[in-house]
């Protein structure tokens, strides 16, 4: 019998097969000695150990396999990286406890040191357990093919993954929901195998599946498989209708309410048992009122994510921002806070309201299209449950008030908000003080959010920054600061997922925050960021332009427009590095893996996708002879593409920003 097999996963069985464990001891015990269980542990050479020891383990944990023909090690290898993964976490998460005490760290330069070698702990175990879960997810779909004919074991793989709730495992295995293409000669699931999936997903709790369950309650025929996963898609977080007047290039939701509801009520009861019957009739009536008035309840549940007014939204997206003061690296990059409205059609939604460089206005953002946008985010809580609410109504007061973006990276100006109205006042701030603004408005003292004030990271950065039209007050904060504050609890976020392209755009932005410490900026503009600049400077004593550029622009007019088009030119460019050097490694990286080109595969291509394949392979042919031959792992395989397209963005940077 055929079974049904996505192509993601038969993919990712020729990716990783032919390479056996080499059996060798674990050195997870060595990285956990490493890994501070006090604040007087952490140290310079503690944390280059942590660093080596994560790097090791990542390698070992790329090696395990299984032997041929040996179903059983198979079930053994997929339960041993979930182990694994697991005790990373708690390592992770104990370390994230430490974050408490050491927000009762006096300012002086010293526990900044002691503070940036916690920061780049914390690190290196969340990136090795997005390393571990990436690992874990290409295991389970290798798995899932080599098992699809010994079903005893099959179903002993499903069983550990629900009985430890693998959330990777809910993703991978989601594949099983969906019937194969009529005539394809492939079996699907049977209607048990796909409740077992179902209920995976549902003590998961995984919240990115919304989009799946969502397909599978309109192609599914069996109406208790379509109430069961509309139950589901209830409990994992069913998609808010869009604010009035949203922009259309933002995601379109999965699936609302009166969709759903119209499934529900194509299905007839008697085809149900009575329990399905009275859960049908449930749904019913709370859709109904989903749909006419949106979230009534005082909280918001999106996956394993139970969110209230108030609460702040740290998160991480690669950024050159985020090692330029004395407290780095940087968890967090950008921030939003959790605020419930009442738009004007009626309907209550839960929306994140936060401070984009580029917007006029303040915007607000259905909770579950915002979260699409980053991979790696926090939620945090004031203890307080009036500070949460007062917070939460800030931010709401803000939503569409005229925004001016601060350059200069001020909070002594939020001061003169203290006490005030926020209806359509000027929000002239940045995003970590739209955060403070938050908090001023609870009567809260600031340190009890921010316990450390950043300055520069020293070196050239601060007159580096002035070159870019930009500069760090004396009083900044930043996003990652808030995660010291002793008030603020972590109620929760998204389990971070590897992904090499994301390496690649981290390694240069960071490497560019490195030059900016140790070298000069020159930042050379071309022919048309020149003209920009000089039409900015120009409308400094013409309104009438300034006026036009802002509105081109998407920015405040009271914006500094000379400053803002100096730092353009430098973040285009280095995107512009970044994206071609992303690009490139996944240009050669698709050409190595398809070494050697069956005559298969040519058919499906034409004469332009064949010569820039032979073209990429050409430029890294001992690459494509270890690929061929078996004799080069995907991690090493990987690892070398990331550190050569790197190596190449750096040399970009020096050419164009750093030249001596």
């Amino acid at each position: 019998m055929l079974r049904f097999l996505t192509f993601a996963v038969l993919l990712s069985v020729a990716w990783l097969t032919g390479f056996p464990s080499i059996a060798a001891d674990s050195p997870l015990q060595t990285l956990l000695d490493v890994v501070p269980e006090r604040v007087d542990t952490i140290s310079a050479r503690q944390t280059e150990q942590l660093e080596t020891y994560a790097a090791q383990l990542d390698e070992w944990a790329s090696l395990q396999w299984w032997e041929e023909g040996q179903p059983e090690t198979i079930v053994q290898t997929v339960r041993l990286l979930v182990d694994l993964k697991a005790d990373i976490d708690a390592a992770k998460d104990r370390m994230l406890q430490m974050r408490i005490e050491l927000g009762q760290l006096t300012s002086e330069e010293s526990n900044h040191a002691v503070l940036r070698h916690y920061l780049r702990s914390t690190s290196a175990l969340i990136d090795l357990s997005g390393r571990l879960r990436a690992r874990l997810s290409d295991v389970i779909q290798a798995a899932a093919y080599f098992l699809d004919q010994h079903p005893d074991h099959y179903e002993q793989m499903l069983q550990v993954l629900i009985d430890r709730r693998v959330d990777i495992g809910a993703i991978v295995m989601s594949f099983m929901l969906f019937d194969p293409p009529p005539d394809s000669g492939y079996v699907g699931f049977t209607a048990a195998e796909k409740y077992r999936v179902l209920q995976l997903i549902n003590l998961t709790h995984q919240a990115d599946l919304v989009p799946t369950v969502a397909q599978f309650i309109r192609v599914e025929e069996n109406p208790a498989l379509v109430v069961i996963a509309a139950e589901l898609l209830r409990r994992l977080g069913l998609p808010q209708k869009p604010r009035p007047g949203t922009d259309p290039k933002l995601p379109e939701p999965a699936m609302l309410a009166d969709e759903l509801a119209g499934i529900l009520n194509r299905i007839e009861p008697q085809r149900l048992s009575d329990a399905l019957r009275d859960n049908r009739r449930d749904l019913l009536s709370w859709l109904d009122q989903r749909h006419r008035r949106g979230i009534v309840e005082e909280v918001y549940r999106l996956g394993r994510l139970e969110l209230r007014p108030g609460d702040w939204l740290l998160m991480r997206n690669p950024s050159p921002y985020n090692r330029f003061t004395n407290l780095s690296p940087g968890l967090f990059t950008h921030v939003g806070v959790v605020a419930a409205e009442v738009g004007s059609d009626g309907i209550r939604r839960f929306v994140i309201v936060d401070l984009p460089e580029r917007s006029a206005t303040v915007p607000a953002t259905t909770v579950d299209v915002y979260l699409q946008r980053t991979l790696h985010f926090f939620f945090v809580r004031h203890e307080d449950p009036e500070v949460g609410r007062r917070m939460g109504q800030a931010a709401a007061a803000m939503i569409d008030n005229p925004a001016q973006f601060d350059l200069t990276f001020q909070t002594h100006r939020i001061q003169q908000l203290r006490d005030q109205p926020l209806d359509d006042r000027l929000i002239h701030t940045y995003c970590a003080g739209f955060l403070l603004i938050c908090a001023q408005h609870a009567s809260r003292p600031r340190d009890e959010f921010f316990p450390f004030v950043e300055s520069p990271a020293g070196g050239h950065t601060a007159s580096n920054l002035e070159t870019m039209g930009l500069s760090i007050g004396e009083d900044f904060i930043s996003p990652t600061g808030a995660i010291f504050s002793p008030r603020m609890r972590i109620v929760g976020r998204r389990e971070p997922m590897y992904d090499p392209a994301r390496e690649v755009q981290e390694a240069i932005y960071d490497a560019f925050a490195a030059r900016m410490i140790s070298h000069p900026l020159n930042p050379s503009p071309d022919l048309r960021q020149a003209l920009r600049q000089q039409l900015a400077a120009m409308a400094k004593d013409k309104p009438w332009l300034t006026r036009a550029l802002a509105r081109v622009n998407q920015v405040s007019e009271q914006m500094d427009l000379e400053a803002a088009a100096k730092a353009a030119t430098v973040i285009e460019i280095l995107d512009q590095i970044v994206q071609s050097s992303l690009q490139e490694f996944t240009a050669a990286h698709s050409a190595i893996v398809a070494a050697p080109l069956e005559d298969a595969a040519r058919a499906q291509m034409n004469a332009e996708q064949i010569a820039r394949i032979q073209a990429y392979q050409a430029r890294h042919p001992e690459l494509v002879q270890q690929w061929t031959a078996r004799t080069i792992s995907a991690r090493d395989l990987r690892m070398q593409l990331v550190n050569h397209y790197v190596q190449l963005g750096q040399q970009q940077l020096d050419a164009r920003f750093f030249a001596e």
